[in-house]
């Protein structure tokens, strides 16, 4: 009886500690660095009269393995123009990330050549810089970690 009483606190307690995040992680699992409210770059800049129409704010996602613009619901983020510059993209599918006097974050795959993702803050703020440098780290980290990977036996 003692013997149930604690397998049972054991796994209460195992429980617990997975659901409040407490518990060491032993897998390399995708985890979110940073989001970054922005904008699609495509289509007129902020100071355009048709901007409000055509305009397409979301959120840029950063992970430790890709990276991820998801339209929100602006209006203009229904139109097939921004529909082509949201998704995921994979650090094993990333060719180029720039950055433009736009400013504009542009992110090119490896088997296309407009942009794959582009973003926005119309101003380059300190945000719009601190979503590009934490992209630019995640990057590296990740082709760090491969190229270790790869040496193991």
């Amino acid at each position: 009886m003692a013997s149930i009483k604690m397998s049972a606190i054991g796994a209460l307690t195992v429980a617990t500690l997975i659901g409040s995040g407490c518990a060491v992680r032993h897998s390399a699992g995708r985890r979110t660095i940073a989001t970054y409210p922005l904008w699609d770059g495509m289509g007129p800049p902020s100071t355009d009269p048709q901007f409000p129409k055509f305009q397409c704010a979301g959120t840029l996602t950063i992970s430790n393995v890709d990276v991820t613009f998801t339209a929100g619901t602006s209006p203009g983020c229904a139109s097939s123009m921004h529909q082509r510059t949201a998704g995921t993209l994979s650090y094993s599918e990333l060719r180029e990330i720039r950055v433009t006097a736009r400013p504009e974050l542009l992110i090119f795959s490896t088997d296309a050549e407009p942009p794959r993702l582009r973003v926005t803050d119309w101003i380059g703020g300190p945000d719009f810089h601190r979503a590009v440098t934490d992209l630019e780290n995640a990057y590296q980290r990740w082709r760090v970690q491969k190229e270790r990977a790869s040496k193991l036996p």
